[in-house]
């Protein structure tokens, strides 16, 4: 998805001959706890900054605007859109969701380090404009989706329909993985931080353009 100026300005970006700076991607499924994962691995990572993505959905209790994301109307979206403001965006669990191209090209562009945590469909989008991203999926352990159903219904604030939604999108997410560089189990958030701290630090010197 996504539109083909905001296509040229990244591919642009890429094919300089300037330093840019890394691009991690991190994806899971909903309830994995991803999100959760870059919280205290970045606490070490000092040098990314997370690229704050745009979605329609309803802001939750325990999320904070500008922080978690930045919470907009149907029409806000679609404006972004024709004024080709997003890099990528996708339409997720009924809702869309998107990534404002200046919050990722202008900190690459300088030579700054960039995360985005977001959904597989956008993960694919950003590989296919920056080649030299670092794709990082956040697996539950060995029992899956039941855990995945079990974190989700523990948040109290989707309906059963919604769950099943997310649980058959967790499903075909699961399949994805040899799409990525590395796969991480959330057994613990500690032990899956500092797995993803390990991983940029062998990767982060291989990737300087």
């Amino acid at each position: 998805m996504g539109n083909s100026s905001v296509t040229s300005q990244a591919s642009s970006s890429v094919e300089t001959d300037q330093q840019l700076g890394t691009l991690l991607v991190i994806s899971g499924p909903s309830g994995v706890g991803k999100d959760s994962v870059w919280q205290v691995a970045s606490e070490q990572l000092t040098s990314f900054e997370k690229a704050i993505t745009c979605t329609t959905r309803a802001q939750r209790e325990h999320e904070i605007e500008g922080i978690d994301y930045y919470f907009v109307s149907d029409e806000e979206f679609d404006r972004l859109l024709e004024d080709d403001q997003m890099l990528e965006w996708a339409k997720v669990h009924n809702a869309r969701y998107g990534i404002p191209a200046s919050s990722v090209l202008t900190r690459l562009t300088a030579g700054e380090d960039v995360v985005c945590v977001i959904d597989v469909q956008g993960a694919f989008r950003l590989r296919s404009l920056f080649p030299q991203a670092l794709l990082v999926f956040i697996k539950p352990p060995e029992a899956g989706t039941e855990i995945l159903k079990k974190r989700l219904a523990q948040r109290g604030d989707i309906t059963e329909e919604e769950l099943m939604v997310r649980l058959k999108t967790a499903e075909w997410e699961l399949l994805q993985t040899k799409q990525y560089d590395y796969e991480i189990i959330n057994d613990t958030l500690e032990h899956a931080a500092a797995e993803l701290c390990d991983i940029i630090e062998k990767e982060k010197p291989k990737r300087a353009s």
